[in-house]
């Protein structure tokens, strides 16, 4: 595509375009009904942002005025999003009518009437805050003053930020650790509690590079399928219990046509992509009806914050190879009130003997699990503290914490690995 020519009539033939053409577009079918429209140019936190706005301007984007009140709106970021150098078609309304305050966490105008916001965000100001996209307004989340986390943030062990969780819905959280440039996950760098309506983050890193955590949240009563499967789970699981379906009559052949239509394959990132179309309802009502038939979890996690960690002077990280945290179970996400006391790292040594302990109001029994056999743990003094002292076995894999809300039922909450 040329990207010099990035007018409406060309945009919508070539039916490709980079920001400028979005806006271009937007503003022209604005006019063409009626609505007063403006294009906005600026720096984001988008794809390929390094942490400053310097030099030229890097995105564009839109205002209309709807009612005598300007709202926002970023239409090439709600046409999709690059995973690596492809493009994946995904419509949301994730940056329809965010208010000027929400926006200016991820998009600063080159002029500063077009803010719509006082008092004015400084450059200094939008570089030095944190990535939050719209999902994070849109569930329902919030910032805590002086204890949420910046933009960059140095760290000398491990540090603790804090959010406002939705008053609403019932939200799963998942922390992701990448080194920020190869982006190599790191496992148990992060731990993640909550109480009286708000969400604790711990975080600590290996060594002295710059990571990267991503935080994402999932709503339960408004689960949706994820937009990619890789290459091996579509062809070697997906498909073929796909085509068993159709010779159990449980689907029909257009059914099983539709799908496999509907998802493209992209051999250097090792994906099959869903290729989204709003208006194919029947393609849409196929891939439903299949995915549910196939017991495909509809555990879809968005985004919502964004922020960079790295070891301060002095400090040299948790080293190499560490399990700095334990790994937590699900069900530990609606617990509200409970502390490991001990041991807090996410590992225990084979043939050693460990002291558990765990601070709670959540569970009124607590118990430890390990290869099928399981310990009630002993009340203490103290109300709500469980303790055990346990002989970690030599071929022991893991030692699972379970706790139970009504002394009946146990249920994993997290684990250490054995080492």
């Amino acid at each position: 595509m040329d990207a010099r020519d990035q007018s409406p009539a060309a945009v919508l033939k070539k039916r490709k375009a980079v920001c400028s053409g979005y806006t271009n577009l937007m503003c022209s079918m604005c006019r063409l009904a009626g609505i007063e429209a403006v294009g906005i140019s600026g720096w984001s936190k988008g794809f390929g942002y390094e942490g400053n706005v310097d030099g030229r301007m890097t995105h564009a984007w839109n205002a209309v005025n709807m009612g005598g009140r300007w709202q926002l709106i970023d239409v090439t970021w709600d046409a999709g999003h690059c995973d690596a150098d492809y493009f994946v078609k995904e419509y949301s309304t994730e940056w329809l009518y965010r208010t000027p305050r929400e926006f200016l966490y991820s998009h600063l105008p080159g002029e500063d009437e077009y803010q719509y916001y006082a008092p004015l965000v400084s450059k200094e100001q939008f570089v030095a805050e944190p990535y939050i996209p719209g999902k994070f307004f849109e569930k329902g989340f919030g910032l805590v003053k002086d204890k949420s986390p910046l933009y960059a943030n140095s760290i000398d062990g491990t540090a603790r930020y804090e959010l406002v969780l939705p008053s609403k819905g019932n939200y799963s959280v998942y922390p992701r650790l990448l080194e920020k440039y190869h982006r190599e996950p790191v496992d148990n760098a992060t731990w993640l509690s909550r109480s009286s309506g708000r969400l604790y983050i711990d975080v600590d890193v290996p060594d002295a590079r710059v990571y990267r955590l991503k935080l994402s949240a999932w709503e339960r009563s408004s689960a949706r399928y994820q937009n990619y499967f890789s290459v091996e789970e579509f062809e070697g699981d997906f498909l073929p219990r796909a085509a068993a379906l159709l010779a159990e009559k449980k689907i029909s052949q257009q059914d099983l046509d539709l799908f496999r239509a509907s998802y493209e394959k992209v051999e250097r990132l090792g994906r099959y992509y869903y290729l989204e179309d709003l208006f194919a309802l029947s393609r849409i009502r196929a891939v439903e009806r299949i995915l549910k038939l196939l017991d495909c979890s509809p555990d879809r996690y968005d985004e919502i914050l964004a922020f960079d960690v790295q070891a301060a002077d002095g400090y040299a990280g948790y080293g190499e190879g560490v399990y700095r945290f334990p790994s937590q179970y699900r069900d530990f996400e609606s617990a509200r009130s409970t502390r490991i006391v001990q041991p807090q790292g996410g590992s225990v040594r084979a043939g050693s003997t460990e002291t558990f302990c765990v601070e709670t109001k959540d569970f009124v029994s607590c118990a430890i699990y390990i290869d099928g056999n399981v310990t009630m743990m002993n009340k203490t003094g103290t109300p709500g503290i469980f303790e055990l002292e346990v002989a970690v076995p030599d071929d022991a894999q893991l030692v699972e914490v379970m706790g139970s809300r009504d002394g009946r039922t146990l249920y994993g909450q997290w684990y250490y690995k054995v080492e």
